[in-house]
């Protein structure tokens, strides 16, 4: 039976302003219960809601997952890693290789010169590449968007960097914050996530991993992957599903509230006809999984659109950047 907590924040993964009625709705229950198991989370920074641009926005259309084998010391190698600006998601796992690293960018030759740097790094001793080919499942859901970053103006910026604080904020004091009218702040926002330009949901804050077993799952397949892109779509715990360019044709990554829990999904996955092979690594400790961060340092080169006068004034009309 799953957590009716897990539920909750599934819940608010995919819409993270989701009302405690609404969620008490699609769940079956009260209001007041909901709000008894989030409210704890949100008080306590174990759950946050936040706002995140869409990569593809950015112009940042290569996603690569890296693994790292280390030799000796691997605390100086995560360090050394952790010193580099690039890198969107450390992690240090159990399993063929000790440390995950992934990385959205622009082009092969930026992939190459990460590559390059953290191959130089003392101690490590190999780096695996895989590219995320088509992604099925992350914190953005739906299709990309169509628009690029040059389109989104000052206000839009403002609004983002808002909300990247605090996802649930009200709309009074977000358009305070930007200098619109409540309207028009709505308006805003509601295009910016319709077009899939934005997601806000929820996060959790998570570093030593002691409260459940996050697990990576690397698939090889022949003849078809269909069946192990639903079994791996049906797990509640399921946070991340790409096909890849690699060592491996699927790579997901998932949550699990017990080890016996794992167990089964690994059975049941390598008793499919179509998988060759399967790999796991554990995570123990997420250094860096704020990648939305890193999003935020792009969005502030932009922003330098009309004064917010200029913005108020149009700020009810669709915005001619943002296509419905």
């Amino acid at each position: 039976m799953i957590d009716p907590t897990e539920q909750m924040v599934a819940i608010l993964r995919r819409d993270g302003r989701a009302s405690y009625s609404e969620i008490a709705r699609e769940l079956s229950t009260n209001r007041e219960f909901v709000a008894s198991r989030i409210n704890p989370l949100l008080e306590s920074g174990k759950l946050r809601i936040i706002a995140a641009v869409h990569p593809r926005v950015l112009g940042l259309n290569l996603g690569a997952h890296l693994s790292v084998r280390v030799g000796g010391d691997v605390r100086r190698v995560l360090d050394a890693i952790c010193a580099l600006q690039t890198p969107d998601y450390i992690s240090v796992v159990i399993g063929p290789f000790q440390l995950v690293v992934e990385l959205q960018l622009r082009s092969l030759t930026e992939l190459r010169q990460e590559i390059s740097n953290i191959r130089s790094i003392e101690g490590v001793r190999e780096v695996q590449v895989l590219l995320y080919e088509r992604i099925m499942r992350s914190f953005f859901n739906g299709p990309e968007p169509d628009v690029l970053a040059e389109e989104l103006d000052a206000i839009d910026v403002a609004i983002i960097k808002r909300l990247a604080d605090d996802g649930r904020a009200n709309f009074a004091d977000v358009a305070e914050a930007v200098g619109l009218s409540l309207s028009g702040c709505r308006t805003r926002v509601q295009r910016l996530v319709e077009s899939n330009i934005v997601h806000i949901g929820a996060i959790k804050q998570r570093t030593e991993m002691t409260n459940e077993f996050l697990f990576g799952i690397g698939a090889n397949t022949h003849g078809g992957d269909q069946d192990v892109i639903e079994l791996l779509s049906s797990q509640p715990g399921l946070e991340f599903l790409s096909r890849t360019v690699g060592r491996f044709d699927l790579k997901a990554t998932i949550a699990f509230e017990s080890l016996a829990q794992f167990n089964g999904l690994v059975s049941t996955l390598r008793s499919l006809p179509s998988v060759t092979d399967c790999e796991q690594w554990l995570h123990v400790s997420l250094v860096r999984e704020e990648s939305y961060r890193q999003t935020l340092g792009w969005l502030s080169k932009l922003g330098k659109g009309p004064e917010h006068g200029g913005a108020q004034r149009r700020a009810a009309a669709p915005h001619p950047g943002l296509r419905n």
